[in-house]
């Protein structure tokens, strides 16, 4: 594996509204680590070229250089940049911190992201129904898992504790993702996760909290943006 220093170039690969890639984002900022970001066209095929193809033989997004060292998947990102820039360390600081970090992401990967991600895709492709069997059970699966984190969410505190982790980072775009997903649906509105600031206080103000951490609004995808100005 080729060696590298922090003073190396990093570059990230992303697409914009990709949460993988916007939680890679939210990692580089909030560690203060200097990047550039190549954004990727899929409609254009930008992540089906040759070039691209050498680097993540998959197509997918993120993918980050560090000097000559390539990484993929974003948790194996996130891991590396606690090792190569250890400031701010985004898994703990103790043995005690990692276990519980690495705990809440892992639970992220195995309990949240299916239904969240079958949600998600259901309405932004307009065709979620509660009346299939499929997207029932994915929505009570989702909104279970955000009830409970709600529960265990204190006043101003993050997800494991007072301070920023990979645990926030990962949640935070899945959340985007959803609220992007109901906002563009022609479906008709699915009334829980509609009012789900409502249902989920704490877990609203989560998300407020980070929402104003520094650097963290100039994540949010740009077209989303975009798209969100044209209809104000």
């Amino acid at each position: 594996m080729a060696e590298v220093s922090e003073t190396d170039p990093v570059v990230l690969y992303w697409i914009s509204g990709s949460p993988p890639a916007w939680r890679v984002m939210l990692a580089l900022t909030l560690k203060g680590i200097t990047f550039e970001g190549k954004r990727l066209d899929v409609g254009a095929g930008d992540n089906r070229t040759p070039l691209y193809l050498a680097l993540n033989p998959l197509g997918q997004v993120p993918t980050l250089q560090h000097g000559r060292l390539v990484i993929r998947e974003s948790l194996a990102i996130l891991a590396y940049l606690d090792r190569a820039f250890p400031e701010r360390m985004l898994f703990g600081d103790t043995p005690t911190q990692a276990a519980a970090i690495w705990q809440r992401v892992m639970l992220f990967e195995t309990q949240l992201a299916g239904p969240a991600g079958r949600v998600a895709r259901g309405l932004m492709r307009g065709v979620f129904s509660t009346q299939t069997p499929e997207h029932e059970d994915a929505l009570e699966a989702l909104a279970t898992q955000l009830s409970g984190l709600d529960e265990v969410l204190g006043a101003d505190g993050f997800l494991t504790s007072d301070s920023v982790s990979a645990a926030d980072v990962w949640l935070y775009p899945l959340l985007g993702w959803l609220e992007r997903a109901l906002a563009i649906t022609p479906c008709p509105p699915v009334a829980l996760l509609e009012d789900w600031r409502l249902a989920w206080p704490r877990l609203a103000r989560w998300q407020d909290r980070m929402a104003q951490l520094d650097g963290i609004a100039g994540t949010y995808p740009p077209h989303w943006a975009a798209d969100e100005a044209a209809h104000t």
